[in-house]
């Protein structure tokens, strides 16, 4: 009876973990460039429960938004960030902005550049090139000049080197455990201005299986509820007998 509680608790328990996944999948339906999220238990040798999360990285679909900063990464590439830590992280979110210091940032991450250290003055013209190439655009009368002034930094990763953090940003498994490794910069890979790539979760299956998993979690909770009840039972047999 015992063992059927602990069983049908631990169950609940893994059920949460899931709506909880499922309900930031959801809560992050409109977030541009995130990736949906899943869970699978695994039991180690002691019998434990481990939680893993793997990562749905087909691309989403991709929006025209007619802004030069905006930009989508193809070939499986992914721009870099420096996280709070100052870390290299990955993201997928090309909504590029520049904040007061004049960085180029993303969520407020600054971006990592593979050439140039720039500082962007107010109401400048840029562009991105297909390579990642960033030009300053001027008007001198009837001329326009353009001028090279960075680069932004691309790399390309397998996705089962890739986890998420809280902060939304993806690393390297790697240099998790390696502080050295830095991944370089790799000029195959090309990117798509004016244009974003929305979230890739699917809002139907999402909400499917957020039914599943409350009607599942309702069955785990009357499993116990009538071995309480059993046990509650069997007690008052036991002191009737006495």
């Amino acid at each position: 009876m015992e063992k059927a509680i602990h069983e049908s608790m631990n169950a609940a328990l893994r059920t949460l973990e899931k709506q909880a996944i499922i309900a930031n999948n959801l809560a992050n339906i409109s977030t541009i460039g995130f990736k949906e999220e899943f869970n699978y238990f695994i039991r180690n040798k002691n019998s434990q429960d481990i939680n893993k999360k793997y990562y749905n990285f087909s691309s989403g679909n991709f929006i025209q938004t007619e802004r030069k900063l905006d930009l989508i990464v193809q070939d499986n590439g992914w721009l870099v960030t420096k996280d709070q830590n100052g870390q290299e992280a990955y993201t997928k979110n090309g909504h590029i902005t520049i904040n007061e210091n004049g960085k180029l940032t993303i969520q407020n991450h600054e971006l990592v550049l593979n050439e140039g250290n720039i500082k962007i003055p107010h109401g400048i013209d840029l562009k991105i090139l297909p390579d990642g190439t960033i030009k300053q655009i001027q008007k001198n009368r009837d001329k326009i000049i353009e001028s090279q002034i960075a680069t932004l930094k691309l790399v390309r990763i397998s996705n089962n080197s890739l986890i998420k953090k809280e902060n939304g940003l993806f690393y390297n498994k790697k240099k998790l455990f390696n502080k050295k490794i830095i991944l370089p910069h790799d000029n195959s890979i090309r990117i798509k201005s004016e244009t974003l790539e929305a979230s890739n979760v699917n809002p139907t299956k999402n909400m499917i299986d957020m039914i599943s998993n409350a009607r599942q979690f309702e069955m785990n909770m009357k499993i116990i509820s009538i071995c309480d009840q059993n046990i509650e039972r069997a007690n008052q047999l036991f002191n009737i007998n006495n």
